[in-house]
């Protein structure tokens, strides 16, 4: 998915759109932010995966990312 569809789905519900934690893995290899994002801790993928997107909420998350 491209960035703008994932901000697009993101910000479409206040469950992030139905993006699951596998989909965030799969934007952050295929946009090059963590070549096996999997292994490293989910709160700092999302942070990244949420800033590179541009989201609206990104910084909410940036407490709990380890970056």
């Amino acid at each position: 998915m491209t960035k703008k569809e994932f901000k697009r789905r993101w910000e479409s519900s206040p469950d992030g759109g139905g993006i699951t934690f596998g989909d965030i893995a799969d934007c952050a290899k295929s946009w090059g932010i963590a070549a096996v994002p999997r292994i490293r801790q989910i709160d700092d993928i999302l942070y990244r995966v949420l800033k590179a997107a541009n989201t609206n909420d990104a910084e909410k998350f940036a407490e709990d990312a380890q970056h």
